[in-house]
């Protein structure tokens, strides 16, 4: 029984193929027309011919016309392109799989060059000096682990492990991952990278715990005791410069180390102006509306005669609190104030903006609720001896 006849393909209307025998070289000839000009390409054998023009139509067919308006240039590293990776694979699939791999092309510094030039970035932005030495640790670890792998080399995997070896608290993980996350998200926006591998990554979970505060007795006690004397002896100017610096945390929650670098002249009638330099967030900072009772502890404390440096305030601050007898837990003032001004005043934004918080997210989730209105009020009644 014979076979039957295989039908030989044609090509659809616009596309011919045409001999020529006047080249012995090329003989076999694909045609078509653009805006009414003719276009003709030539090939060695019939099946190169009916390959190109199999390649033309089925372009046509997913583009339109559009598909034939390439220069001579553009059509041959089109041809070479589809038959790389297919006639039939979807061009979707093909961009889709670019963009996933192609940081790993144009990347070609290694992370320990990407750490120098991230830092030298960050010092000519102005970052000061402790700042930037903060980050050191972080980048040695990740320079020990990663550190020759190209930039667009490293995926999530890789950041995977190695946070994976990272010990100590939730709160000191989740630091080392922002660090790390903030180093290749300045890549990406440096133009140095297309794609960060942090990108569907979630931090480490940290467990909230609650903030330890003194009672509004224990606040009464540290600043009675320490403002006055059992033998009633005069109060020394370190004594009052003492408790105005510890107001200062009380009652208008600064930092201590901020605390620790205010003068004279940034205690001002209608409140304090904090430069840039001696606050956390690197901006000039002017609080007002700050409780009276501070106003009265400062103007108690003759800040025209301070003179302590940070390390004699924190000695000064240890003794005082020995002095009055009560716990001294981390950043109990800061955390009082943020608590009871809260509860006191029902204004959270006021809140915020005077312990210089971005936004009043963080007393929501960490300070609401932890003192009563009653308390919250008492605590900003204390007040010097008169």
């Amino acid at each position: 029984m014979s076979k039957p006849r295989q039908t030989e393909w044609q090509p659809p209307r616009g596309i011919r193929f045409i001999p020529l025998p006047h080249r012995p070289d090329r003989p076999h000839g694909v045609q078509w027309r653009i805006a009414g000009q003719r276009k003709t390409k030539t090939f060695k054998t019939a099946g190169a011919a009916t390959e190109f023009a199999k390649s033309l139509a089925g372009d046509v067919k997913r583009d339109g016309l559009a598909a034939l308006r390439l220069n001579t240039d553009e059509a041959r590293e089109w041809r070479s392109f589809r038959a790389l990776i297919g006639h039939t694979t979807d061009l979707a699939a093909v961009a889709a799989c670019w963009e996933r791999h192609k940081s790993s092309v144009a990347a070609p510094i290694t992370i320990k060059d990407a750490v120098a030039a991230y830092t030298a970035a960050k010092r000519a932005e102005g970052v000061d000096a402790a700042s930037v030495s903060h980050y050191k640790p972080i980048f040695d670890r990740l320079e020990d682990s990663i550190g020759a792998m190209k930039i667009g080399e490293v995926n999530s995997g890789h950041i995977a492990a190695f946070m994976a070896t990272q010990e100590g608290s939730d709160e000191t993980r989740k630091t080392r991952f922002a660090r790390v996350r903030a180093l290749f998200n300045w890549l990406v926006e440096s133009g140095k990278l297309d794609r960060s591998p942090f990108a569907g990554m979630k931090p480490p979970k940290v467990k909230t715990k609650e903030k330890q505060i003194l009672t509004v007795e224990q606040l009464r006690r540290l600043f009675a005791k320490n403002a006055t004397n059992e033998d009633r002896a005069p109060i020394t100017q370190e004594r009052r410069e003492t408790l105005g610096r510890l107001a200062l945390e009380a009652f208008a929650g600064l930092r201590n180390d901020t605390t620790g670098q205010v003068v004279h002249s940034e205690i001002q009638p209608d409140g304090l102006r904090i430069p840039a330099a001696k606050i956390k967030t690197a901006k000039n900072q002017f609080l007002d509306g700050l409780p009276a009772n501070l106003h009265a502890w400062l103007e108690w404390s003759n800040p025209k005669e301070w003179c302590m440096t940070q390390r004699q305030y924190l000695e000064a601050k240890t003794k005082a609190f020995t002095r009055a007898d009560v716990p001294h837990p981390h950043n109990c003032l800061r955390h009082g104030f943020a608590s009871y001004h809260v509860a006191a005043y029902k204004d959270p934004g006021k809140t915020s903006l005077i312990l210089c918080h971005k936004s009043p997210k963080m007393l929501w989730e960490t300070y609401r609720g932890a003192a009563t209105q009653a308390d919250g009020l008492a605590v900003f009644e204390i007040a010097p001896p008169v």
